[in-house]
C-alpha cells in the first residue's frame, strides 16, 4: 500500500470516528469545517505527488520507447546498405571472372560507373576494396547501434517495471481519489468543486473548497507578449475544468497537463511532469516574470501559468477545478520562460 493511500485510509478512517461520514454518536463533536478543509488538503496534496510521479515515469519510458524506435530504423538501414555493398563486389567478381579477362574494362567500368579508371583489373580492386572498407564501417556502427540497443533496451526494461509499479499504484489513486471524494462530500455536500461564472477580472482566488473560486470560463485574459498571447488565452479558455490526474484536456487537466497543453497551442513540446517542465525551461526571477510563464512549487510537484496582476491559472488538486489564484497562494519554488 502506498504512503499516500494509507494516509488518505488513515484520514477517512479517523473521519469516521469522529463521525464525519456517518456521526452516530453524540460524544465526539464534529470536526470544524477548517478541521475537515485541512485534512481534506493535505490529502489532496499528497496524492498529488503520486499523480505527478505517475506522470513522471510514464514521460521518461516514452522517451525510451521514441529512442529505441529511432534505433532500430537506423540499424535497418545500415543493414541494408551493408547488403548492397557486399551485393556489388560480388557482382564485379562473378562478372569479371565469367568474362574470363580481367582487363575486359567495357563490362568492368559499366559496373563501377568510373571512367577514370582504365584497366578493368584496377576497377575490380578499387571498387573492391572500397565496397569491403564500406562494409567494414558498416559493421562497426551496427556494432555501436547493437551496444546502445542492448542499454535501451535494458533500460526500458526497468521502466517498464516501474511503471507496472505506477500502474499498480495508479489503481490505488482510484482508491485513494473515492476516499478523498468522500470526504469532500462530507465536508462540502459534493464530490467535485463546481465552477462558478468568473466576478469581475477573473482574479478570485480558487483553492480545495467546494465552491471553486472565480473559476468559470471565459471574461477576458490580460494582454500578453506576443509568444504567448495564445498560451494565456487558451488557460483562460479552460477555466472550470476538473482536476483529472494524468490528463491534458480537453476534458480537464491536472497541473502539468495544463501547462503542456498551453503552450502547444504555441507550437511547443513540454513533457507532462512539473519537474521535467522545470528542467526544460530557462530559470527567471520574480521580477521578470511575464504572463505566460511557469511558476513552480511544492518542490516541483506542482506548477500554474502566470497571467499577470500576481496571478496564475493552475489546476490546483483532484476535487477541484482550473482557478485563478494569487502566484504566492504557496511559497514558490521558482519560476521558468519556455524557450
Amino acid at each position: 500500500m502506498s504512503a499516500t493511500r494509507a494516509i488518505l485510509r488513515t484520514v477517512a478512517l479517523a473521519a469516521i470516528s469522529v463521525g464525519v461520514l456517518a456521526p452516530t454518536s453524540a460524544a465526539h463533536a464534529d470536526p470544524s469545517s477548517a478541521e475537515l478543509t485541512t485534512r481534506i488538503d493535505k490529502a489532496a496534496v499528497e496524492l498529488e505527488v503520486v499523480i505527478e510521479s505517475y506522470n513522471k515515469i510514464n514521460e521518461e519510458l516514452k522517451a525510451t520507447q521514441a529512442a529505441a524506435k529511432e534505433l532500430t530504423e537506423k540499424t535497418a538501414a545500415l543493414e541494408g546498405q551493408v547488403k548492397d555493398a557486399q551485393l556489388v563486389v560480388g557482382q564485379l567478381a562473378s562478372r569479371a571472372y565469367k568474362s574470363g579477362r580481367f582487363g575486359d574494362a567495357g563490362t568492368l567500368l559499366e559496373l563501377s560507373d568510373n571512367k577514370d579508371l582504365v584497366t578493368g583489373l584496377s576497377v575490380l580492386e578499387q571498387v573492391a576494396e572500397t565496397r569491403n572498407s564500406q562494409v567494414a564501417t558498416f559493421t562497426a556502427t551496427a556494432t555501436q547501434y547493437a551496444d546502445e540497443k542492448a542499454k535501451l533496451d535494458a533500460a526500458e526494461k526497468k521502466q517498464q517495471a516501474q511503471r507496472d509499479e505506477i500502474n499498480k499504484r495508479a489503481a490505488g489513486i482510484e482508491g485513494d481519489l473515492k476516499n478523498l471524494y468522500s470526504m469532500r462530500k462530507a465536508a462540502y455536500g459534493r464530490e467535485q468543486a463546481e465552477a462558478t461564472p468568473p466576478a469581475g477580472d477573473n482574479t478570485g482566488g480558487g483553492g480545495n473548497n467546494g465552491g471553486g473560486g472565480n473559476t468559470g470560463g471565459g471574461g477576458n485574459a490580460p494582454s500578453a507578449p506576443a509568444g504567448s498571447s495564445g498560451v494565456v488565452q487558451f488557460a483562460y479558455a479552460q477555466l472550470g475544468k476538473p482536476y483529472i490526474y494524468g490528463s491534458a484536456g480537453p476534458g480537464g487537466f491536472d497541473c502539468s497537463g495544463l501547462v503542456k497543453a498551453a503552450w502547444a497551442t504555441a507550437g511547443k513540446s513540454l513533457p507532462h511532469n512539473a519537474a521535467m517542465q522545470w528542467n526544460a525551461m530557462a530559470h527567471i526571477s520574480a521580477s521578470q516574470l511575464q504572463p505566460g510563464d511557469a511558476v513552480f512549487y511544492r518542490s516541483l510537484a506542482h506548477v500554474g501559468l502566470y497571467i499577470g496582476n500576481g496571478k496564475v491559472i493552475h489546476a490546483p488538486t483532484p476535487g477541484d477545478v482550473v482557478s485563478i489564484a494569487p502566484v504566492n497562494m504557496m511559497p514558490p519554488y521558482g519560476y521558468g520562460r519556455v524557450r
